[in-house]
């Protein structure tokens, strides 16, 4: 069980929904609906919590987020394979992020023990791979831009 407080839900799952969505509708070059946006990114960091608390092995809560996201990019209305191929980039995006924030925190010397740190400290440990996400995403939907590909959302 990868259980997550409360806290966590407001400063990391539902920030980390939001640029998921956001990095979805880059890649599919679709326009944001900023309503559908965030209420698609609150559900999503929701459900993220949700699956968390389930009694099942690390790495299958993953899987099933992803199965989850790429469903409701489907129903926002980016079609089925974009929305695969957009699901699982974000996904190693997110990763690049995690794995570099955490080699960061490793060169600077703090303890990345995660069973043993109190919510909001472990929340403020994480934003800098949200950060360096959001900077991804920037930078992706800079190069898209610079390639004259019309659509790509702000």
């Amino acid at each position: 069980m990868l259980g997550i407080n409360w806290i966590e839900l407001f400063l990391r799952s539902i920030p980390e929904m939001l640029l998921v969505v956001w990095g979805i509708h880059i890649i599919a070059k679709k326009p944001l609906d900023i309503k559908k946006y965030i209420f698609i990114s609150i559900l999503l960091g929701i459900v993220s919590f949700l699956v968390r608390e389930l009694p099942i092995y690390f790495g299958v809560h993953t899987i099933i987020l992803m199965i989850l996201i790429i469903g409701a990019m489907v129903i926002v209305g980016i079609p089925l394979l974009i929305s695969i191929y957009a699901t699982l980039f974000m996904s190693l995006m997110f990763s690049v992020s995690e794995f570099l924030n955490m080699l960061m925190l490793k060169l600077l010397g703090i303890s990345t023990n995660i069973n043993s740190m109190e919510p909001i400290k472990k929340s403020l440990m994480g934003i800098p791979s949200l950060v360096m996400l959001f900077l991804f995403l920037v930078i992706i939907r800079y190069l898209l831009r610079k390639r004259g590909i019309k659509n790509v959302p702000d």
